[in-house]
């Protein structure tokens, strides 16, 4: 085990809950997680994707979240993670300071930043040519400076854990049962299509899906709330909408 995740173990455990994520994001930890293997991108375009998947490249704010992403993607030094993840820090000019795409201040030196193994100087260390962080199994997963617009990096990309969880959802007054793939309300008004009121899976594929099998139309908290096609003859919650007297 790397002293890294030693040394964070203690506040790991200690912060274990139990938490449901949206679709494409599985649990990891505290939180919501998900990396497309063999999907290389610059910095600027894994922090794209994570935004077309409603999220973002990490952030780990502390030890607990820290081993809980390094533990999640050492998965035995397979060629997914041979190549490493981008994380969601960058060293911007004109200040050079390392921080987090959320503005807090990204901790420096042990545990959280790598040793060099050719100088045994601590991370980072690349001057103003590499300015955004990354993670590979070469330093035991933790932080090293990157040049951004290096393309061999997969990302890997977090999300807040849904609330309220209702894996049955709700039925709302939409379907393309009259007419396949034209989807309209019961009152017979067109619906939009698209982002941002449907739904998309982490792998990029927009709903609606399933074309002739799945018609009407639900809420869930796994896709967070955004419109989902799924079988009218499922189980859903009801919820109904009346005029104001």
């Amino acid at each position: 085990m790397f002293p890294m995740k030693i040394i964070c173990l203690l506040a790991l455990v200690m912060s274990a809950v139990a938490i449901e994520c949206p679709a494409g994001y599985e649990v990891v930890g505290s939180t919501c997680i998900h990396r497309l293997p063999g999907g290389y991108f610059k910095y600027d375009d894994a922090v794209n994707y994570c935004r077309r998947n409603f999220g973002r490249l990490p952030v780990l704010a502390d030890c607990a979240s820290f081993t809980e992403v390094a533990t999640y993607v050492d998965d035995g030094g397979s060629t997914d993670a041979h190549n490493g993840y981008w994380l969601g820090a960058t060293s911007p000019a004109p200040n050079h300071v390392w921080q987090w795409s959320d503005g807090t201040a990204l901790q420096m030196g042990a545990p959280y930043w790598a040793a060099n193994t050719r100088d045994i100087k601590r991370e980072p260390h690349g001057g103003t040519g590499e300015n955004c962080a990354h993670i590979n199994p070469d330093r035991g997963w933790s932080i090293h400076d990157f040049a951004c617009d290096r393309s061999n990096v997969y990302p890997v990309c977090s999300i807040l854990p849904v609330h309220g969880y209702s894996p049955d959802g709700y039925w709302i007054g939409g379907s393309d049962c009259a007419l396949e793939g034209q989807w309209r309300w019961t009152n017979g008004s067109p619906m939009v299509m698209g982002l941002p009121y449907w739904g998309i899976t982490g792998e990029g594929t927009l709903e609606p899906d399933q074309p002739g099998v799945e018609n009407c139309l639900e809420l869930s908290t796994l896709w967070r709330y955004r419109f989902s096609n799924t079988q009218c003859t499922n189980t859903r919650r009801v919820i109904c909408e009346a005029r104001p007297l």
